[in-house]
Protein backbone atom coordinates (compact mmCIF):
# COMPACT_ATOMS: atom_id res chain seq x y z
CA UNK A 1 0.00 0.00 0.00
CA UNK A 2 1.51 3.48 -1.06
CA UNK A 3 2.38 6.21 0.88
CA UNK A 4 0.69 9.57 -0.01
CA UNK A 5 3.25 12.76 -0.49
CA UNK A 6 5.78 11.27 1.90
CA UNK A 7 8.62 8.77 1.79
CA UNK A 8 8.18 5.09 1.93
CA UNK A 9 9.10 3.97 5.52
CA UNK A 10 11.35 1.00 5.84
CA UNK A 11 10.02 -2.71 5.95
CA UNK A 12 11.65 -3.01 9.40
CA UNK A 13 9.00 -0.04 11.17
CA UNK A 14 5.34 0.28 11.48
CA UNK A 15 3.72 2.32 8.87
CA UNK A 16 2.37 5.40 9.82
CA UNK A 17 0.78 7.86 7.18
CA UNK A 18 0.86 11.86 8.79
CA UNK A 19 -1.65 13.60 7.92
CA UNK A 20 -0.80 16.97 5.94
CA UNK A 21 -2.08 19.46 7.91
CA UNK A 22 -2.99 18.93 12.12
CA UNK A 23 -6.53 18.50 12.92
CA UNK A 24 -8.09 19.48 16.52
CA UNK A 25 -8.53 16.97 18.95
CA UNK A 26 -10.81 18.62 21.48
CA UNK A 27 -12.39 15.17 21.86
CA UNK A 28 -9.73 13.91 23.85
CA UNK A 29 -11.16 14.29 27.32
CA UNK A 30 -11.92 12.06 30.04
CA UNK A 31 -15.19 9.95 30.33
CA UNK A 32 -17.74 11.24 31.66
CA UNK A 33 -19.04 11.42 35.75
CA UNK A 34 -20.35 8.90 37.08
CA UNK A 35 -23.60 10.44 37.61
CA UNK A 36 -25.89 10.50 34.77
CA UNK A 37 -29.42 12.43 34.32
CA UNK A 38 -31.59 9.90 33.17
CA UNK A 39 -34.97 9.69 34.60
CA UNK A 40 -35.20 6.56 37.20
CA UNK A 41 -35.16 3.27 35.60
CA UNK A 42 -36.32 -0.27 37.04
CA UNK A 43 -33.38 -0.96 38.96
CA UNK A 44 -34.34 2.33 40.91
CA UNK A 45 -37.80 1.62 41.51
CA UNK A 46 -36.86 -1.80 43.46
CA UNK A 47 -34.38 0.03 45.44
CA UNK A 48 -37.08 2.29 46.31
CA UNK A 49 -39.33 -0.60 47.02
CA UNK A 50 -36.22 -2.13 49.10
CA UNK A 51 -35.44 0.77 51.18
CA UNK A 52 -39.05 1.34 52.15
CA UNK A 53 -39.39 -2.75 53.43
CA UNK A 54 -36.04 -2.33 54.99
CA UNK A 55 -37.05 0.74 57.38
CA UNK A 56 -40.45 -1.01 58.49
CA UNK A 57 -38.49 -4.52 59.12
CA UNK A 58 -36.02 -3.30 60.04
CA UNK A 59 -37.96 -1.04 62.90
CA UNK A 60 -40.24 -4.33 63.58
CA UNK A 61 -36.82 -6.96 64.15
CA UNK A 62 -34.78 -4.47 65.75
CA UNK A 63 -31.05 -3.76 65.33
CA UNK A 64 -29.19 -7.01 67.37
CA UNK A 65 -31.28 -9.39 65.01
CA UNK A 66 -30.38 -7.37 61.87
CA UNK A 67 -26.53 -7.25 63.11
CA UNK A 68 -26.57 -10.80 63.79
CA UNK A 69 -28.04 -11.40 60.11
CA UNK A 70 -25.78 -9.00 58.46
CA UNK A 71 -22.88 -10.64 59.90
CA UNK A 72 -24.10 -13.98 59.10
CA UNK A 73 -24.77 -12.63 55.26
CA UNK A 74 -21.26 -11.40 54.98
CA UNK A 75 -19.76 -15.01 56.74
CA UNK A 76 -22.04 -16.90 53.88
CA UNK A 77 -21.28 -14.52 51.06
CA UNK A 78 -17.80 -15.08 51.51
CA UNK A 79 -17.64 -18.38 51.82
CA UNK A 80 -19.73 -18.70 48.41
CA UNK A 81 -17.15 -16.00 46.54
CA UNK A 82 -14.14 -18.39 47.90
CA UNK A 83 -15.53 -21.46 46.99
CA UNK A 84 -16.50 -20.18 43.32
CA UNK A 85 -13.62 -20.50 41.77
CA UNK A 86 -13.45 -24.16 42.77
CA UNK A 87 -16.41 -24.61 40.50
CA UNK A 88 -15.29 -22.49 37.22
CA UNK A 89 -14.26 -25.09 35.28
CA UNK A 90 -18.15 -26.62 35.91
CA UNK A 91 -19.64 -22.93 35.08
CA UNK A 92 -17.21 -22.18 32.16
CA UNK A 93 -19.59 -25.43 30.50
CA UNK A 94 -22.70 -23.11 30.28
CA UNK A 95 -24.10 -20.43 28.01
CA UNK A 96 -23.68 -17.21 30.11
CA UNK A 97 -27.92 -16.85 31.05
CA UNK A 98 -27.47 -20.45 33.30
CA UNK A 99 -24.27 -19.83 34.18
CA UNK A 100 -25.10 -16.20 35.57
CA UNK A 101 -28.30 -18.01 37.29
CA UNK A 102 -26.63 -20.58 38.92
CA UNK A 103 -23.63 -18.67 40.39
CA UNK A 104 -26.76 -16.23 41.76
CA UNK A 105 -28.40 -19.02 43.07
CA UNK A 106 -25.63 -20.17 44.62
CA UNK A 107 -24.47 -16.63 46.41
CA UNK A 108 -28.21 -16.37 47.56
CA UNK A 109 -28.35 -19.87 48.92
CA UNK A 110 -25.13 -18.82 51.01
CA UNK A 111 -25.80 -15.44 51.89
CA UNK A 112 -29.14 -16.66 53.33
CA UNK A 113 -28.20 -19.34 55.41
CA UNK A 114 -25.71 -17.51 56.99
CA UNK A 115 -28.28 -14.12 57.40
CA UNK A 116 -30.46 -17.27 58.72
CA UNK A 117 -28.13 -18.66 61.38
CA UNK A 118 -27.48 -14.59 62.15
CA UNK A 119 -30.73 -13.66 62.98
CA UNK A 120 -31.55 -16.58 65.23
CA UNK A 121 -28.61 -15.35 67.73
CA UNK A 122 -29.61 -11.37 67.33
CA UNK A 123 -33.01 -12.57 67.87
CA UNK A 124 -32.07 -14.81 71.14
CA UNK A 125 -30.13 -11.64 72.57
CA UNK A 126 -32.85 -9.12 71.94
CA UNK A 127 -35.14 -11.29 73.77
CA UNK A 128 -33.33 -10.42 76.62
CA UNK A 129 -33.32 -6.61 76.27
CA UNK A 130 -37.54 -7.05 76.39
CA UNK A 131 -39.88 -3.85 75.46
CA UNK A 132 -38.32 -1.31 78.06
CA UNK A 133 -36.05 1.40 77.11
CA UNK A 134 -33.64 -0.96 75.81
CA UNK A 135 -35.93 -2.38 73.62
CA UNK A 136 -37.61 0.48 72.06
CA UNK A 137 -33.98 2.18 71.60
CA UNK A 138 -33.36 -1.72 69.41
CA UNK A 139 -36.30 -0.79 67.35
CA UNK A 140 -35.24 2.68 66.58
CA UNK A 141 -31.77 1.50 65.82
CA UNK A 142 -33.31 -1.31 63.78
CA UNK A 143 -34.68 0.82 60.94
CA UNK A 144 -31.52 2.56 60.95
CA UNK A 145 -29.79 -0.72 60.47
CA UNK A 146 -31.62 -1.71 58.08
CA UNK A 147 -31.21 0.93 55.78
CA UNK A 148 -27.62 0.31 55.81
CA UNK A 149 -28.31 -3.37 54.32
CA UNK A 150 -30.39 -1.94 51.76
CA UNK A 151 -27.77 0.62 50.73
CA UNK A 152 -25.20 -2.01 50.95
CA UNK A 153 -27.33 -4.62 48.81
CA UNK A 154 -27.80 -1.97 46.25
CA UNK A 155 -24.21 -1.57 46.04
CA UNK A 156 -23.12 -5.41 45.92
CA UNK A 157 -26.08 -5.97 43.60
CA UNK A 158 -25.39 -2.83 41.28
CA UNK A 159 -21.77 -3.94 40.85
CA UNK A 160 -22.61 -7.34 40.15
CA UNK A 161 -24.92 -6.47 37.29
CA UNK A 162 -23.05 -3.87 35.84
CA UNK A 163 -19.79 -6.35 35.63
CA UNK A 164 -22.02 -9.22 34.31
CA UNK A 165 -22.57 -10.77 30.90
CA UNK A 166 -26.15 -9.78 30.30
CA UNK A 167 -26.26 -6.28 28.59
CA UNK A 168 -29.76 -5.49 29.18
CA UNK A 169 -29.57 -5.98 33.08
CA UNK A 170 -26.01 -4.34 32.70
CA UNK A 171 -27.69 -1.23 31.31
CA UNK A 172 -30.33 -1.27 34.09
CA UNK A 173 -27.35 -0.71 36.67
CA UNK A 174 -25.01 1.11 35.17
CA UNK A 175 -27.79 3.91 34.05
CA UNK A 176 -29.34 3.90 37.51
CA UNK A 177 -29.63 6.78 39.44
CA UNK A 178 -29.76 5.10 42.89
CA UNK A 179 -26.24 2.87 41.88
CA UNK A 180 -24.80 6.21 40.40
CA UNK A 181 -25.36 8.08 43.82
CA UNK A 182 -24.58 5.34 46.23
CA UNK A 183 -21.23 5.20 44.18
CA UNK A 184 -20.41 8.99 44.82
CA UNK A 185 -20.08 7.85 48.37
CA UNK A 186 -19.11 4.22 48.42
CA UNK A 187 -15.99 2.65 46.02
CA UNK A 188 -17.32 0.95 43.47
CA UNK A 189 -17.43 -2.76 44.68
CA UNK A 190 -14.42 -3.69 41.65
CA UNK A 191 -12.86 -6.46 43.27
CA UNK A 192 -16.14 -8.60 43.81
CA UNK A 193 -17.75 -7.46 40.71
CA UNK A 194 -14.91 -8.17 38.10
CA UNK A 195 -14.03 -11.52 39.98
CA UNK A 196 -18.03 -12.40 39.67
CA UNK A 197 -17.98 -11.03 36.46
CA UNK A 198 -15.29 -12.74 35.35
CA UNK A 199 -16.82 -15.90 36.27
CA UNK A 200 -20.08 -15.62 34.58
CA UNK A 201 -18.79 -13.93 31.00
CA UNK A 202 -16.20 -16.61 29.66
CA UNK A 203 -16.04 -14.46 26.76
CA UNK A 204 -12.08 -13.61 27.53
CA UNK A 205 -12.48 -10.07 27.14
CA UNK A 206 -10.75 -7.60 28.83
CA UNK A 207 -12.13 -5.31 31.76
CA UNK A 208 -11.47 -2.01 29.64
CA UNK A 209 -12.86 -0.03 33.14
CA UNK A 210 -12.07 -0.53 36.32
CA UNK A 211 -15.41 -0.20 38.69
CA UNK A 212 -19.06 1.32 36.49
CA UNK A 213 -18.66 1.79 32.86
CA UNK A 214 -18.83 5.47 31.85
CA UNK A 215 -22.29 6.43 30.23
CA UNK A 216 -21.62 6.10 26.34
CA UNK A 217 -21.14 9.56 24.72
CA UNK A 218 -24.10 10.24 22.25
CA UNK A 219 -24.04 8.56 18.95
CA UNK A 220 -23.12 10.03 16.09
CA UNK A 221 -23.66 8.90 12.49
CA UNK A 222 -22.65 5.78 11.10
CA UNK A 223 -21.17 4.82 7.17
CA UNK A 224 -24.01 3.42 5.06
CA UNK A 225 -23.13 -0.58 4.74
CA UNK A 226 -22.47 0.18 1.11
CA UNK A 227 -20.06 2.87 2.03
CA UNK A 228 -18.72 1.00 5.03
CA UNK A 229 -17.41 -2.43 2.48
CA UNK A 230 -15.49 0.42 0.50
CA UNK A 231 -13.72 1.81 3.20
CA UNK A 232 -12.57 -1.42 3.93
CA UNK A 233 -11.89 -2.83 0.66
CA UNK A 234 -8.11 -2.16 0.89
CA UNK A 235 -7.65 -4.19 4.35
CA UNK A 236 -9.45 -7.05 3.51
CA UNK A 237 -6.70 -8.54 1.82
CA UNK A 238 -4.50 -7.72 4.72
CA UNK A 239 -6.74 -8.62 7.56
CA UNK A 240 -6.36 -12.40 8.92
CA UNK A 241 -7.87 -14.36 11.55
CA UNK A 242 -5.95 -15.61 14.38
CA UNK A 243 -6.27 -18.81 16.21
CA UNK A 244 -4.36 -20.36 19.11
CA UNK A 245 -4.69 -23.87 21.43
CA UNK A 246 -4.63 -22.60 24.75
CA UNK A 247 -5.65 -24.53 27.59
CA UNK A 248 -8.22 -27.02 26.57
CA UNK A 249 -9.58 -24.81 23.95
CA UNK A 250 -9.25 -22.71 20.77
CA UNK A 251 -9.20 -18.70 20.94
CA UNK A 252 -9.96 -17.31 18.18
CA UNK A 253 -9.43 -12.96 17.25
CA UNK A 254 -9.01 -11.03 14.41
CA UNK A 255 -5.20 -9.19 12.83
CA UNK A 256 -3.66 -7.48 10.48
CA UNK A 257 -0.34 -6.79 8.49
CA UNK A 258 1.56 -3.68 9.92
CA UNK A 259 4.62 -4.76 8.12
CA UNK A 260 6.21 -7.35 6.02
CA UNK A 261 5.26 -10.76 7.84
CA UNK A 262 4.36 -8.66 11.06
CA UNK A 263 0.67 -8.98 12.22
CA UNK A 264 -0.59 -7.20 15.30
CA UNK A 265 -3.87 -8.59 16.86
CA UNK A 266 -4.75 -8.55 20.77
CA UNK A 267 -2.76 -9.96 24.01
CA UNK A 268 -6.06 -11.76 24.85
CA UNK A 269 -6.32 -13.41 21.62
CA UNK A 270 -3.21 -15.24 22.16
CA UNK A 271 -2.85 -15.34 25.98
CA UNK A 272 -1.89 -19.15 26.52
CA UNK A 273 -1.27 -19.88 23.18
CA UNK A 274 1.28 -23.35 22.89
CA UNK A 275 0.09 -23.18 18.93
CA UNK A 276 -0.91 -19.63 17.06
CA UNK A 277 -1.68 -19.48 13.14
CA UNK A 278 -3.28 -16.90 11.27
CA UNK A 279 -5.79 -17.49 8.15
CA UNK A 280 -5.66 -15.75 5.16
CA UNK A 281 -7.40 -15.98 2.05
CA UNK A 282 -8.36 -19.65 3.08
CA UNK A 283 -4.43 -20.57 3.50
CA UNK A 284 -3.40 -21.37 7.40
CA UNK A 285 0.48 -19.91 8.34
CA UNK A 286 2.27 -20.94 11.82
CA UNK A 287 2.94 -17.79 13.76
CA UNK A 288 5.46 -16.83 16.56
CA UNK A 289 4.94 -14.47 18.94
CA UNK A 290 7.80 -11.40 18.82
CA UNK A 291 5.54 -9.20 21.59
CA UNK A 292 3.17 -9.86 24.23
CA UNK A 293 1.85 -7.11 26.43
CA UNK A 294 -1.25 -8.06 28.85
CA UNK A 295 -1.32 -4.83 29.94
CA UNK A 296 -1.70 -2.83 26.86
CA UNK A 297 -3.33 -5.85 25.55
CA UNK A 298 -1.32 -5.87 21.95
CA UNK A 299 0.66 -9.10 20.48
CA UNK A 300 2.40 -9.02 17.83
CA UNK A 301 2.83 -11.92 15.38
CA UNK A 302 6.02 -12.94 12.94
CA UNK A 303 4.48 -14.92 9.69
CA UNK A 304 7.19 -15.64 7.95
CA UNK A 305 6.59 -15.75 3.90
CA UNK A 306 2.78 -13.86 4.82
CA UNK A 307 3.09 -11.78 1.55
CA UNK A 308 0.15 -9.76 2.36
CA UNK A 309 0.43 -6.22 1.82
CA UNK A 310 1.08 -3.76 4.98
CA UNK A 311 -1.57 -1.19 6.28
CA UNK A 312 -0.77 2.04 7.12
CA UNK A 313 -1.57 3.49 10.68
CA UNK A 314 -3.23 6.79 10.98
CA UNK A 315 -0.40 9.76 11.86
CA UNK A 316 -2.99 10.54 15.37
CA UNK A 317 -5.84 8.99 16.58
CA UNK A 318 -9.11 10.28 15.18
CA UNK A 319 -11.32 11.93 17.10
CA UNK A 320 -15.28 12.41 17.67
CA UNK A 321 -17.17 12.24 14.75
CA UNK A 322 -15.02 10.40 12.32
CA UNK A 323 -16.08 7.28 10.21
CA UNK A 324 -15.08 4.50 9.29
CA UNK A 325 -15.08 0.33 9.14
CA UNK A 326 -14.14 -2.36 11.27
CA UNK A 327 -13.23 -5.72 10.03
CA UNK A 328 -13.13 -8.83 12.41
CA UNK A 329 -14.10 -12.41 12.28
CA UNK A 330 -17.81 -12.78 14.65
CA UNK A 331 -17.71 -15.75 16.62
CA UNK A 332 -14.57 -17.37 14.53
CA UNK A 333 -16.56 -17.23 11.61
CA UNK A 334 -16.49 -15.96 8.11
CA UNK A 335 -15.06 -12.02 7.50
CA UNK A 336 -17.35 -9.48 8.41
CA UNK A 337 -17.38 -5.60 7.93
CA UNK A 338 -18.60 -3.52 10.90
CA UNK A 339 -19.87 0.36 10.17
CA UNK A 340 -18.13 2.46 12.79
CA UNK A 341 -17.76 5.87 14.37
CA UNK A 342 -15.80 7.43 16.85
CA UNK A 343 -17.72 8.62 19.76
CA UNK A 344 -15.43 9.71 21.79
CA UNK A 345 -11.27 9.32 23.11
CA UNK A 346 -9.93 9.48 26.12
CA UNK A 347 -7.93 7.58 28.50
CA UNK A 348 -9.64 4.82 30.58
CA UNK A 349 -8.55 3.28 34.18
CA UNK A 350 -8.62 -0.85 33.49
CA UNK A 351 -7.14 -4.16 33.94
CA UNK A 352 -4.88 -6.10 32.20
CA UNK A 353 -6.11 -9.10 30.28
CA UNK A 354 -5.52 -11.46 33.57
CA UNK A 355 -7.70 -8.69 35.57
CA UNK A 356 -4.98 -8.30 37.98
CA UNK A 357 -2.99 -5.08 37.64
CA UNK A 358 -4.74 -1.64 36.99
CA UNK A 359 -3.40 0.12 33.94
CA UNK A 360 -4.63 3.13 31.70
CA UNK A 361 -5.24 2.76 28.11
CA UNK A 362 -5.93 5.57 25.66
CA UNK A 363 -8.86 4.10 23.96
CA UNK A 364 -11.63 5.24 21.15
CA UNK A 365 -15.31 4.54 22.10
CA UNK A 366 -16.99 3.40 18.68
CA UNK A 367 -20.27 3.21 17.81
CA UNK A 368 -20.39 0.04 15.85
CA UNK A 369 -21.80 -3.72 16.80
CA UNK A 370 -18.45 -5.33 18.14
CA UNK A 371 -18.80 -9.14 18.78
CA UNK A 372 -16.44 -11.96 19.64
CA UNK A 373 -13.75 -12.75 17.49
CA UNK A 374 -13.38 -8.76 16.17
CA UNK A 375 -10.64 -8.54 19.37
CA UNK A 376 -7.46 -7.52 17.39
CA UNK A 377 -9.32 -6.37 14.21
CA UNK A 378 -8.36 -3.08 12.29
CA UNK A 379 -10.47 0.00 12.51
CA UNK A 380 -10.47 1.21 9.04
CA UNK A 381 -10.53 5.05 8.19
CA UNK A 382 -12.07 6.71 5.16
CA UNK A 383 -8.59 7.61 4.12
CA UNK A 384 -7.04 3.86 4.03
CA UNK A 385 -5.17 4.11 7.42
CA UNK A 386 -6.15 2.74 10.51
CA UNK A 387 -7.24 4.40 13.32
CA UNK A 388 -7.12 1.71 16.18
CA UNK A 389 -7.41 -1.87 17.12
CA UNK A 390 -11.03 -2.92 17.93
CA UNK A 391 -10.61 -4.76 21.85
CA UNK A 392 -13.80 -5.05 23.63
CA UNK A 393 -17.26 -4.52 23.10
CA UNK A 394 -19.61 -2.53 25.84
CA UNK A 395 -21.05 -4.64 28.55
CA UNK A 396 -24.39 -2.35 29.21
CA UNK A 397 -24.61 -0.72 25.27
CA UNK A 398 -25.42 -3.52 22.35
CA UNK A 399 -24.04 -1.13 20.10
CA UNK A 400 -20.84 -0.10 21.41
CA UNK A 401 -17.46 -1.15 21.61
CA UNK A 402 -14.06 -0.10 22.15
CA UNK A 403 -10.33 0.12 20.54
CA UNK A 404 -7.09 0.98 21.21
CA UNK A 405 -5.54 4.11 20.22
CA UNK A 406 -3.12 3.89 17.15
CA UNK A 407 -0.31 6.19 18.86
CA UNK A 408 0.29 3.94 22.26
CA UNK A 409 -0.10 0.57 19.50
CA UNK A 410 2.74 1.40 17.13
CA UNK A 411 4.74 3.35 20.20
CA UNK A 412 4.79 -0.45 21.69
CA UNK A 413 4.69 -2.52 18.42
CA UNK A 414 6.96 -0.79 16.59
CA UNK A 415 10.65 -1.61 18.26
CA UNK A 416 9.93 -4.88 17.94
CA UNK A 417 9.07 -5.30 13.99
CA UNK A 418 12.16 -7.16 12.59
CA UNK A 419 12.62 -9.44 15.62
CA UNK A 420 11.97 -13.16 15.38
CA UNK A 421 12.92 -14.35 18.91
CA UNK A 422 9.58 -15.90 20.55
CA UNK A 423 8.24 -14.84 23.35
CA UNK A 424 5.93 -16.02 26.23
CA UNK A 425 2.42 -15.73 25.67
CA UNK A 426 1.46 -15.76 29.56
CA UNK A 427 -0.92 -18.26 31.36
CA UNK A 428 -4.24 -18.87 29.48
CA UNK A 429 -7.02 -16.68 30.51
CA UNK A 430 -9.33 -18.96 31.09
Amino acid sequence: MAISNRARIPSSRARVRHPESPSPSADAAPPRAVWDDRAVNLFDAGAIVLLVVAVVLGYRSGALPQIGGLLGAVGGGAVAILALPLAEGILNGFDPAPRAIGVVVWLLLAVGLGEAAGSAIGRAAAIQLGRGILGNVDRVAGAFVGVGQAILIIWLAGGLLAAGPLPRLSQQALSSVSVRAIARILPPPTQIAVGLGRLLDASGLPDVFVGLEPVPAAPVDRPTDPRAQAIARTAERSTVKVSAQTCGAISSGTGFVVARDYVVTNAHVVAGGRIVRVTIAGAAHDASTVLFDPELDVALLWVPNLGATPLDFAGQDPGRGETGAAIGFPGGGAMAVIPAAVTGRYDAQGLDIYGQQHVVRTILELRASIQRGDSGGPLVLVDGTIGGVVFAESRSEEDVGYALAPTPVVRRVDPAIGSRSVVSTGACIR
